[in-house]
């Protein structure tokens, strides 16, 4: 993913990318590198809630 765009630290935000320069190659690289980011999102989602749920259950 850093192929396509700066990442700010401190903020833990990404610097918007202006899309006119890609070729129709990078942009369909850039979308599966997206759709894998969303893929590690949703597990790491999905971890944080399994996580949470055994906390909830040991505390309630």
């Amino acid at each position: 993913m850093d192929d396509f765009f700066e990442v700010d630290e401190k903020k833990k935000t990404v610097k918007f990318i202006n899309l006119d320069d890609f070729s129709i190659e990078d942009l369909e690289k850039y979308k599966t590198e997206l759709n894998k980011e969303i893929v590690r999102v949703n597990l790491e989602i999905e971890k944080k809630g399994k996580l949470k749920s055994t906390a909830e259950e040991y505390f309630n």
